[in-house]
């Protein structure tokens, strides 16, 4: 069985290694950058079947990268994360109409995310 794959983009070395460790872990293939025109390029040699993408992350407007991500994918399935430290409803309404499909603000914790995942990549 071919393990799911999880891109992580986030622009926190710490987070980013944190994530990783977490997710595979868990079993999942993970597929991590810093760097938004970095993601974009690996989402158009292999589709990951989820991607946490830190709204904030510099190059491109983390908002946009789902705009770009929906794209690449086209009719495929793509569970995209918005990961953030802004809380408030504006920014959740932002993440969402951007086309995310969760908006997480940091920290995030392990159960959340194996529940996500678990329910979400069968």
């Amino acid at each position: 069985m071919q393990h799911k794959c999880v891109l992580i983009v986030d622009r926190d070395a710490e987070t980013l290694a944190g994530l990783t460790f977490l997710l595979e872990s868990m079993g999942y293939g993970v597929v991590a950058t810093c760097d938004n025109r970095e993601a974009l390029e690996i989402a158009q040699r292999r589709l990951p079947d989820a991607a946490l993408i830190d709204v904030g992350a510099p190059q491109l407007e983390g908002l946009s990268v789902a705009h770009a991500l929906r794209e690449i994918a086209g009719k495929r399935p793509l569970l995209l994360i918005a990961l953030t430290g802004w809380g408030q409803p504006q920014y959740r309404e932002m993440a969402l109409e951007a086309g995310y499909d969760v908006h997480w603000v940091k920290p995030i914790g392990a159960d959340q995310v194996n529940f996500l995942l678990s329910m979400t990549l069968v």
